[in-house]
């Protein structure tokens, strides 16, 4: 396999799991395969063709996992997040459930991740991420804070400077908008609309120290956020998390057996998959020590999505209004 052909295979398959176009995953593969060795091509080139394993300092080239524990757990908790605001996406005006309804549509997975949002999907996001104090509990995630760019919000927590996630491509006019659309629900559902900011509160130090930053297994949380592409083409993604299991949902259509496949792929899979057993239908893979169950569910039926469409939602429920 020539050098050339090496680099664009494997910029395609990159792109699969995290969406980015050419111009980000072609210098980010180049950068890599510059550094490898002509053995260590060699060594690709055998696990593309299911030879043999890829050693991990190679795969972490190709396709980076983040470095750190607070850098996981905040990427994990975007996933989570993200998989709520799917909800908000699927009620938008004219309301559907087969239209896609994803709020991440690209990561490029850098030390500090770039991720770039689904149109309308800021709102839902900083609706489920951003922390607000609601008497004695504390809404969104605890220690999240915001700083605001020209162009892109980079979003970090207190407890470690250099856990971060960049949203690309938010400006003050977009940041505006979403924060419309948030205000307006806040006020509908009877909720506050003050948010934490400055030092970490004690109700916030409180929560971390109960619940953490996110429940379940944040390496895993993160690895699938670097890999949320893979799931681009079904309507929409659930996700949640417990102890050291993660739980995908989607509708029938992308195929357990090739979501499973990819996810354990040797070059751009989730490190050290391997099956494992799952119940109620759906497939297993353990990660370590870690387990991930799959599974697909009925999709909707496409005979409801007029009603749906037509439907007047009372207050509360969405925000749609705010910037409609």
């Amino acid at each position: 396999m020539s050098r050339t052909s090496l680099t664009d295979q494997l910029v395609d398959l990159r792109r699969v799991y995290t969406g980015e176009n050419l111009s980000q995953a072609v210098p980010a593969i180049k950068a890599a395969l510059s550094a490898f060795t002509a053995d260590d091509r060699d060594r690709v080139v055998d696990a593309l063709r299911g030879r043999a394993e890829l050693p991990e300092r190679l795969r972490g080239e190709l396709l980076p996992e983040a470095l750190s524990t607070p850098q996981r757990e905040l990427e994990s908790a975007l996933l989570r997040v993200a998989s709520d605001a799917a909800a908000h996406l699927q009620l938008r005006p004219p309301a559907s459930m087969l239209r896609p309804a994803h709020a991440l549509r690209a990561v490029e997975p850098f030390a500090v991740p770039r991720v770039h949002l689904a149109d309308h999907a800021l709102g839902p996001l900083l609706y489920e991420l951003l922390p607000r104090l609601e008497e004695t509990w504390v809404a969104g995630l605890a220690g999240l804070r915001v700083r605001k760019h020209p162009r892109a919000v980079e979003l970090h927590v207190l407890d470690d400077p250099d856990a971060r996630i960049v949203l690309a491509g938010v400006d003050a006019a977009a940041w505006d908008t979403a924060m419309k659309y948030v205000h307006r629900l806040l006020a509908d559902r009877g909720l506050t609309s003050v948010f934490v900011e400055g030092d970490l509160t004690e109700p916030e130090r409180a929560h971390l120290a109960e619940h953490g930053r996110t429940p379940g297994p944040a390496g895993l949380g993160s690895s699938l956020l670097r890999r949320v592409h893979l799931f681009a083409d079904a309507p929409w993604l659930r996700s949640w998390s417990q102890g050291a299991q993660w739980w995908l949902e989607w509708p029938a259509g992308l195929g357990l057996v090739r979501v499973a496949d990819r996810l354990s792929h040797g070059v751009f899979g989730l490190p050290g998959a391997v099956e494992a057993p799952a119940s109620a239908g759906g497939l297993g893979l353990s990660v370590g020590a870690d387990l991930l169950f799959l599974r697909e569910v009925e999709g909707p039926d496409p005979a409801n999505e007029e009603a749906l469409a037509s439907f007047e939602w009372p207050d509360g429920v969405t925000g749609w209004a705010a910037i409609m």
